[in-house]
């Protein structure tokens, strides 16, 4: 059973609110970070445009596509976290 435009929708709002929240703690241990982790930041920064795109198109490939974003962005933060924490 394929998965209601609704419930796709909360998907995305839910995997939003987690990649914003996760951006912020990424900000806040960057400071504690080397250069190279600063440099790999700016370069990850900005797919929290690409998505906010998605979540607004509201699609499976969308969702999917967010949670690949989400996914890097909590792979950074372990990063971050194992060489600073």
């Amino acid at each position: 059973m394929n998965p209601s435009t609704e419930q796709i929708r909360q998907q995305l709002h839910d995997s939003l609110q987690s990649l914003r929240t996760l951006r912020d703690e990424i900000r806040v241990d960057l400071h504690l970070a080397g250069m190279e982790a600063k440099a790999k930041w700016q370069e990850l920064e900005p797919r929290l445009e690409d998505a906010e795109r998605f979540a607004r198109e509201v699609s499976e490939t969308s969702r999917t596509a967010l949670e690949e974003i989400v996914a890097k962005f909590r792979t950074f933060r372990e990063s971050l976290k194992r060489h600073h924490g």
